[in-house]
């Protein structure tokens, strides 16, 4: 992985949505690089098999959608040096017949659960160190039966640009990630889920789709390259091209 000579050695990251997909893999690599990593998920069954997977990561279930449920996370974390924020949910159908349920959850977790962490991480995280968010390529390449997420994803572009003035010297980023092979798409039969990504790999400049550690190899360079902040980093094999 990362030699022990990396920058993330001996600093604390903070992974939420870091028990399954990207943020897992986040985690895996900043404790492989020799972070102390601390693991928050709604997940608790989740949380423990990643700390069984993950050497000396800690856990706290943490959900971003309840501010209370934030508050009460973030009360036991002294401090820290990175926040890493993986949110989960998506909306998916016809605009008239998605469900107001689904596209609420999907902002909720996507806009309003990124900022209500970043609102009681900030103050803990130190100056120098960072912020990046995660979101997906529907917010920047059109495609059907998406609005609801596809306003959820763009909307956390412009928020962490904004973030990144408003809490310098922290360096706030963006992670754009395309088509991952993640539990996310679990809510797809198998055969579904296949033809999706033999369809994107297809289609595809790299000729597949993407695996969580393409994405953890990004993020943990937005958290040691201290001369790049307001980023938002395409990670999606050409994807959106």
């Amino acid at each position: 992985m990362t030699s022990s000579t990396s920058s993330l050695a001996g600093a604390r990251v903070v992974v939420i949505g870091g028990s399954s997909g990207i943020g897992k893999a986040v985690a895996a690599r900043a404790a492989g690089a020799g972070a102390r990593v601390h693991i928050g998920s709604r997940s608790a069954d989740r949380l423990a098999q990643a700390a069984k997977e993950i050497d000396g990561a800690t856990t706290g279930v943490v959900d971003v959608r309840d501010e209370e449920s934030l508050r009460a996370f973030f009360a036991t974390v002294d401090g820290l040096d990175h926040l890493v924020v993986c949110p989960g949910d998506m909306a998916v159908g016809s605009v008239y017949e998605v469900s107001l349920d689904h596209v609420r959850a999907a902002l909720d977790t996507k806009i309003v659960g990124q900022l209500l962490t970043v609102r009681h991480a900030g103050k803990k995280i130190t100056p120098g160190g960072s912020v990046t968010l995660i979101a997906g390529a529907a917010g920047f390449k059109a495609y059907p039966d998406m609005s609801a997420t596809a306003a959820a994803n763009a909307g956390i572009a412009g928020m962490g640009r904004s973030l990144a003035l408003e809490l310098a010297p922290i360096r706030v980023n963006v992670v754009v990630g395309g088509l991952i092979d993640t539990p996310l798409w679990s809510f797809l039969p198998d055969d579904a889920r296949e033809g999706l990504f033999a369809q994107t790999a297809q289609s595809s400049p790299v000729a597949r789709v993407g695996r969580p550690d393409d994405v953890a190899v990004s993020v943990q360079h937005l958290m040691e390259n201290t001369f790049v902040t307001g980023a938002v980093v395409h990670v999606d094999g050409g994807g959106t091209l």
